[in-house]
């Protein structure tokens, strides 16, 4: 098991003690280990929480979303994310509350790509381009009947007997790395226990439209999961990797992880009790508390140039966050 390197930094009312992970996979191999490894203090905690589950299990609680789990195996293996029939419910009216805004957005500050052509064969071949100038080169003498059938076969095979005035045929977008600058997005999961679970639904989903209409456009995204608590002037924290730049989405990962009540609420209580443990720390029963915008603290504090999504538990304060972030980058292009 890798011991990833301990990282400190000020933050408004404590210090920041956090790890970075490059992958879901190294998050979860971590949390498995260190919960193996925790001290007297900080096992009674996870004994806790672990027994507080099991009567909240049993008494149908909706605290863990909707439905209701009917057992702790629900819970421990659960690793799909628990909203995708809401996501098709609510994701064409988080659409329409975006779409004004997304127009107006694309017309007066995207830049339309700017195709060139070549004939080094550096892009996407371009037929309409290359139909411009095109004629056949047909054969109309032949020796003998071989050379004949030879040449009627490659005619209907259309087959070395066409070419096109026009060479330069392949096409590719001009400067497409420079033209739209990257972007890094940081997530802060969970809530606090007032919550309800349905509520944490609506951060993933507005996430995942962000993404999608970011990388639709051909600017890359970086997306990254924040796990955090504070007590006693500290703040534990893991920052999970998501998704490089150039990477696919891998969408229920996004969702299951920043916003899914049922992972939440038992695996990412395992996580935080897991890095108070590695920095040495011990967590209160109640696990502390989430400080509003301590991702956005800890990004700028860092120095990341990226942008956080903050805990938002409507459709109206999830529709507004991502109108913030897209507004922020937008700027950032206009001041290029």
């Amino acid at each position: 098991m890798s011991t990833p390197l301990i990282h400190t930094t000020p933050l408004q009312n404590g210090t920041a003690h956090y790890v970075r992970f490059d992958s879901v996979t190294d998050f979860h191999g971590f949390v498995d280990h260190q919960i193996r490894h925790l001290t007297p203090e900080n096992s009674k905690i996870f004994q806790s929480v672990h027994q507080r589950t099991i009567s909240a299990v049993h008494q149908n609680s909706e605290w863990y979303g909707t439905p209701v789990v009917s057992s702790m195996d629900e819970i421990i293996y659960h690793d799909h994310f628990l909203g995708m029939p809401l996501m098709e419910k609510i994701r064409p009216k988080l659409s329409t509350l975006l779409e004004r805004y997304i127009v107006m957005v694309e017309d007066q500050t995207f830049p339309k790509p700017k195709l060139e052509y070549n004939d080094k064969g550096l892009g996407v071949f371009s037929f309409d381009r290359a139909a411009m100038g095109l004629y056949r080169m047909q054969p109309t003498l032949s020796h003998t009947d071989m050379h004949k059938n030879i040449s009627q076969m490659q005619i209907e095979l259309d087959r070395d007997n066409k070419t096109t005035m026009i060479k330069n045929v392949f096409a590719h977008i001009k400067d497409s790395a420079a033209s739209l600058p990257s972007l890094q997005l940081y997530i802060t999961a969970g809530a606090n226990a007032n919550i309800q679970g349905d509520q944490l639904l609506y951060i993933g989903l507005a996430c995942a439209e962000l993404v999608e209409f970011m990388e639709l456009r051909g600017i890359a995204v970086e997306v990254n999961v924040l796990f955090e608590t504070f007590f006693k002037g500290s703040y534990p924290m893991g920052v999970v990797r998501l998704k490089q730049f150039g990477d696919p989405l891998d969408k229920n990962q996004l969702l299951l992880l920043s916003s899914d009540p049922r992972y939440f609420r038992y695996r990412g209580f395992k996580a935080l009790i897991a890095l108070s443990n590695y920095f040495g720390l011990t967590i209160p029963p109640g696990l502390g508390s989430a400080k509003p915008d301590v991702g956005k603290d800890f990004v700028n504090a860092l120095g990341l140039g990226g942008v956080v999504f903050e805990q938002s538990y409507s459709m109206d304060a999830a529709v507004d966050e991502v109108i913030k972030i897209i507004t922020m980058y937008t700027q950032k292009l206009k001041n290029r």
